[in-house]
């Protein structure tokens, strides 16, 4: 139910990242038509007409998962943010 409404997640634990990753991508929510139009009219919200592609980036080995269930995953290394 969140999703449609988040846009950036940051400072967020890798828990959050797996989560995150997870939902978007088994999310449906692209095929109810009219749930899209209605966030379309009234947020203004335009859901991509097919499954979520996911981001993610990570600075260390306890992001990994997160890496891997993303569609793009980034390890920035030792650096971090």
């Amino acid at each position: 139910e969140v999703w449609p409404y988040l846009r950036v997640l940051a400072r967020s634990s890798p828990d959050d990242k797996l989560t995150l990753a997870n939902g978007l991508n088994g999310s449906l929510l692209f095929q109810d038509r009219e749930r899209c139009a209605k966030l379309w009219q009234e947020e203004k919200i335009d859901v991509f007409p097919d499954r979520q592609v996911v981001a993610m980036t990570g600075d260390g080995t306890n992001d990994a998962p997160a890496l891997r269930y993303a569609d793009v995953g980034f390890a920035m290394g030792i650096a971090g943010t």
